[in-house]
């Protein structure tokens, strides 16, 4: 009896896995990222926090498209995965003065977490700025800057804050 309660325990873990977990395909977590359905805002990257490493370059691809509807949770998903590939493509941002300026300061907080010698380097040459961007660095310096990263057990539970 305990070997079928172990084997149906395991055999619905494995099916969680492949649908909504680190088994499932990198471009149905992305989907559900985008679709964005039954979720709050702070439950957006749930799927992608779900999916784990091999849905970053799915993820990175799409912040480089300025119009990306959900491009703010994408970067700030990228900075607290503290995925290295996206470095060049935040510097680009966040050096970039035709970007919006929430989506530079958005940038220079995922690389705070990504490089912890350029982000306070890069906050110290911006904090000067009198926009979002300048916000943002001050916000870093001084430690009052909010860094939401949703934790693997967050997305697990769909906890809401």
């Amino acid at each position: 009896m305990a070997i079928i309660g172990g084997s149906l325990a395991i055999s619905a873990c494995l099916v969680w896995a492949r649908s909504e977990g680190p088994l499932r395909a990198p471009e149905a977590a992305f989907s559900d990222f985008v679709t964005a359905e039954d979720r709050a805002e702070d439950q957006l990257t749930d799927p992608l926090v779900l999916a784990g490493p091999r849905v970053r370059p799915l993820v990175h691809e799409a912040i480089k498209d300025r119009t990306f509807r959900l491009r703010r949770y994408a970067i700030g998903y990228l900075g607290c995965a503290k995925y290295e590939a996206a470095r060049p493509t935040f510097l680009a941002i966040m050096t970039d003065e035709s970007e919006k300026d929430y989506f530079r300061g958005d940038a220079l907080a995922a690389l705070w977490l990504i490089d912890p010698t350029a982000g306070p380097r890069l906050a110290k040459d911006y904090s000067g700025r009198t926009d979002l961007l300048g916000r943002t660095a001050r916000g870093l310096l001084a430690g009052s800057w909010p860094q939401f990263c949703r934790s693997w057990k967050d997305a697990l539970l769909h906890t809401h804050e």
